[in-house]
């Protein structure tokens, strides 16, 4: 059986310390794959010291990780593409094991999970990356081994159907979710993980990226979890209506007049806003349903595409 093509993806931006040793290593253990290495808009000289090492370079100038690795995706048509971090915290070891794991069982997403020996991650991280997958099993019904790990491996099947629509180090999460709602098939793989390569500097910003992040979590709960996003607004609103209303119905109970009549409107008033969001939330889930069924329609057309 002839083994599946293979692209290396590296976005990266400001990393010519890093990228000639990361391509370098990841030649030497796929020597048969193309290196493509995105230069996000890199004020170095990072593209001139990928290419002195062997990889394509492609150049998208609007930063962000999540565009510069859509833009590449359109200029890639192998069978799987190999998705890693130009910084050199991910040995090639680990993008063996998952192109190893797919040869024995294919699936759509392979998502590396980061084990290392010594703490390289910043407090601050490992909170927010436990709170962002508590997040994800909560609204998604997936645990995900490693929300934010930047190697992974996509077969054709996947990284030609699910749409990249975040800016920047949302992409991660955004493929997570797009893998889980898309019913594409996952696993998880433990991989090494080291620190950065001496001399670079991480270009993740704790509070800023977080609160990207964050927002993203909320969008995506929105669109692809309409029931249950405008399902908990109504709720709160229901109970916000029953509490400003619970002192007129008893003052009527008790003498058939209602002396707090501004009260008993506002509290009408919340009671049919929040049937109009409980309505909203049907009719958008509804709709999502017709797309999904739409979606996986033409994703078989695609496999059967693929096989002929």
């Amino acid at each position: 059986m002839t083994a599946p093509s293979l692209t290396i993806l590296i976005p990266c931006l400001n990393e010519e310390v890093a990228i000639p040793v990361v391509v370098a290593e990841y030649q030497q253990a796929f020597p048969q794959a193309r290196i493509l290495v995105v230069d996000n808009g890199s004020t170095d000289a990072t593209s001139a010291r990928a290419r002195a090492a062997g990889a394509d370079v492609l150049v998208e100038s609007r930063r962000g990780k999540a565009k510069a690795v859509a833009t590449a995706l359109s200029h890639i048509n192998t069978d799987l593409v190999l998705m890693v971090d130009g910084d050199g915290s991910y040995p090639a070891a680990g993008g063996k094991l998952l192109y190893e794991r797919y040869c024995e069982s294919p699936v759509d997403m392979i998502t590396g999970v980061r084990q290392t020996e010594q703490d390289v991650f910043r407090p601050g991280h490992q909170w927010g990356t436990s709170l962002f997958a508590s997040f994800v099993k909560a609204v998604f019904g997936h645990q995900p081994g490693d929300v934010f790990s930047g190697l992974r491996l996509f077969s054709r099947r996947f990284y030609m159907n699910a749409p990249v629509l975040s800016r920047g180090f949302e992409l991660e999460i955004e493929l997570t979710i797009q893998a889980i709602d898309k019913g594409f098939s996952t696993v998880d793989l433990p991989i090494p993980f080291g620190d950065r390569a001496e001399g670079t500097s991480s270009k993740l910003k704790t509070f800023r990226d977080g609160t990207r992040i964050l927002r993203v979590l909320l969008v995506l709960f929105r669109d692809y979890r309409p029931m249950r996003f405008f399902g908990l607004i109504a709720a709160c609103g229901f109970l916000l209506g029953a509490l400003a209303g619970a002192l007129p119905v008893y003052e009527f109970i008790q003498t058939a007049y209602v002396s707090r009549v501004p009260m008993a409107i506002l509290a009408a008033s919340i009671m049919v806003i929040s049937t109009v969001v409980l309505l909203v939330g049907l009719i958008l889930e509804s709709n999502l349903r017709h797309h999904r069924e739409m979606y996986h329609i033409r994703l078989r057309g695609f496999g059967m595409q693929s096989r002929s």
